[in-house]
């Protein structure tokens, strides 16, 4: 993963007070990620550091459109994506995840690279069903053939297999 010098942060050169970057992710930054299931989009992301003495307080905002699979017919489509996050960034003795909200970076580090939790809160901002909205809108060739395979797949299923066939005459002597 590389996605250049565009996304690291300088700390060390921050005053204390409130700073606001902003970025504009698109595919240049998704192809720095391998096997990622986004490749192309456009997402504006609204960063505020909030530094302290000790700390500062990364608030991350999301808002655009990614590509990404249907998982009904495999076509692409337009997904928006929105999101806020915020990061604790604390200073210690060595590089540390405390939580899911707050790392802890060597207080001699004078910058941090970004990159990759722009992309993981751009993952995260997906939802868990990704899908066309309008079903009109999948690819009608997939759906016709995913429908008729499963048609199938009931009728062939109706028929007893012959090794539970006596399992099945044994249910019947319960009944009765």
């Amino acid at each position: 993963m590389k996605a250049g010098n565009d996304y690291i942060l300088p700390i060390a050169g921050l005053s204390i007070g409130y700073h606001d970057f902003e970025y504009e992710i698109d595919e240049k930054f998704f192809e720095n990620f391998e096997f990622s299931e986004v490749q192309k989009g456009c997402v504006k992301v609204n960063l505020n550091v909030e530094k302290h003495e000790r700390e500062s307080i990364l608030t991350f905002n999301f808002a655009g459109n990614v590509f990404i699979a249907c998982d009904r017919c495999n076509d692409e489509y337009e997904q928006p994506i929105e999101n806020e996050v915020v990061i604790y960034l604390k200073y210690g003795h060595e590089y540390e995840e405390e939580s899911d909200d707050v790392i802890v970076i060597p207080s001699e580090e004078g910058e941090f690279d970004i990159s990759s939790l722009i992309y993981e809160y751009i993952i995260l901002s997906l939802p868990i069903h990704r899908v066309h909205q309008d079903i009109n809108d999948c690819n009608q060739e997939v759906i016709e053939y995913l429908e008729s395979a499963a048609n199938q797949v009931v009728e062939e299923s109706d028929e007893i297999d012959p090794r539970w066939k006596c399992l099945e005459e044994l249910k019947e002597k319960d009944i009765n």
